[in-house]
């Protein structure tokens, strides 16, 4: 080492140095994956809490095990399921389904109550610890307040916890919920899962968007007329009747998973594509978002008949609205959005209308240019724009240029999470601002009463796209189909 230029010597006591030369000699003598193996964090791990759920059974250790096949896991992660429920290891993994043994190594059992600190030191210690809270969100709470005082989450660099939606069930409770976060962890502790960030098809926005000179041009209020969102769904409640009659479609798809596609739709480019940037510009969007006046709530006919539901219950199973970005982009573009159950049609669609040319040089053809993506089922992208008919006059029709995502290759939304999660990668998670500024935005649809700033008692609506009649006043929508 040189100190102002001169040769300075570390000082080594003599009595170590012995030591020293010891282990050099013991390192040369080691191959090079045994050198690998002595680097390597000792332990990995990811404790999934409520491990005997549905959630773990379906989605969680499944994306796992694609992890584990496409060895993408580190090498030395053990998943350790827990719950209150008495089990062995060996009970547990018979209710996961048929898995080679080779997958099985990694996976242990402890019993565990988040509402018992106590139960916690029973957990195998870890270098790099992921928790999964797959409880009830009510649970968040005392889960984290345990996890934190049994001297689990000290470390920020080494251990953090994931947490499903919702974050809190209005404004103020996410308010709260974010209050003991900040007391007991940092923001960089915490990952907040909406699937949705996790699915290909919705990632690709953002690649469409910031790789394409082509697009980036016409991506604002002076060459849109309006962009509608569709997250419909063909099914009822389908046995979720106790969650649902709670949240409705504003809790359950419109402050979360179609706020995010309109996010992503909206931002500016990131400085970066990492985490912090992404949330920053994310966060930024959101903020300058607002509900317009045309809202229209519908329930399905039928609803109150479901099994677990109120018989005079008020729950939206519908949503359709304006929305409005205020900001430089996006003033007075509308975002149209339509989300609801029981729809002749199960999608996830965004559609960006383009504004006509100032002069119409060709009659008889309705203006139709577009650009469609569709996230979800057979996700593809369509760029519309008019050509002219073959033949001797001047006629012009649409021509649709579509690609076709490739599905063989796209991965689950919570491979992509957990391996994320695992790897310390907030990118597909949602910031606390996010959150916060996403229950802002729908605070007012989640009022009842007669007191309200607008009508949240639904429209009934028995088949077709919802509250037609009521809906149709809003735009002229482009149903997908």
């Amino acid at each position: 080492m040189y100190y102002s230029g001169h040769p300075y010597h570390l000082y080594v006591p003599p009595s170590h140095l012995e030591d020293i030369k010891e282990k050099i000699i013991i390192m040369n003598l080691m191959t090079t994956k045994e050198t690998e193996r002595l680097t390597e964090i000792l332990t990995h791990q990811i404790v999934i809490f409520g491990a005997t759920g549905d959630l773990c059974r379906r989605k969680l250790i499944p994306a796992l095990f694609k992890l584990h096949e496409k060895e993408l896991l580190p090498s030395n992660l053990v998943i350790v399921g827990t719950s209150r429920r008495e089990h062995s290891k060996e009970s547990w993994i018979e209710t996961l389904g048929d898995y080679p043994e080779e997958f099985l190594h990694r996976l242990d059992w402890v019993s565990t109550d988040l509402e018992n600190p106590e139960t916690l030191q029973h957990l195998p210690d870890a270098d790099d610890t992921t928790y999964f809270l797959s409880v009830p969100p009510e649970r968040y709470e005392s889960a984290i307040v345990n996890l934190k005082q049994g001297g689990l989450l000290d470390d920020p660099e080494t251990s953090r916890v994931v947490v499903e939606k919702p974050f809190g069930h209005d404004y103020e409770s996410a308010g709260h919920l974010q209050s003991v976060v900040e007391r007991h962890l940092r923001e960089k502790q915490i990952y907040r899962i909406d699937h949705y960030l996790g699915k290909d098809t919705v990632n690709n926005i953002l690649a469409t968007r910031f790789s394409n000179t082509l697009l980036e041009p016409l991506w604002n209020r002076q060459y849109i007329e309006e962009i509608q969102i569709f997250a419909s769904e063909t099914i009822g409640c389908e046995g979720r009747a106790q969650y649902y009659d709670h949240a409705g479609a504003v809790r359950d798809m419109l402050q979360n998973h179609v706020l995010q596609v309109l996010a992503l739709i909206a931002m500016e480019a990131p400085c970066k594509m990492n985490a912090r940037e992404l949330r920053r510009e994310k966060t930024k969007v959101l903020a300058a978002t607002r509900l317009g006046t045309n809202i229209i709530l519908g329930q399905y006919d039928g609803y109150r008949n479901e099994e677990g539901v109120d018989p005079q219950s008020s729950t939206p199973t519908y949503f359709a609205g304006s929305l409005f970005v205020d900001n430089w982009r996006w003033q007075g573009i509308p975002f149209n959005v339509l989300t609801g159950k029981k729809l002749p049609y199960q999608c996830v669609e965004v559609v960006i209308k383009m504004k006509a040319p100032p002069q119409q040089l060709f009659e008889g053809h309705e203006y139709n240019d577009r650009i469609v993506m569709r996230l979800q089922p057979n996700p593809h992208f369509d760029i519309r724009i008019d050509i002219k008919s073959p033949g001797l006059n001047d006629n012009v029709e649409t021509a649709t240029l579509t690609h076709a995502y490739p599905q063989e290759r796209a991965i689950d939304g919570y491979e992509k999470l957990l391996y994320d999660a695992i790897n310390g990668d907030q990118s597909h998670f949602v910031h606390s601002e996010e959150v916060m500024e996403s229950w802002r935005i729908v605070d007012d649809l989640l009022c009842t009463g007669d007191k309200c700033p607008i009508r949240t008692t639904p429209y009934l609506y028995r088949g077709g796209w919802g509250p037609e009649y009521k809906s149709q006043w809003i735009t002229n929508w482009d149903y997908p189909s």
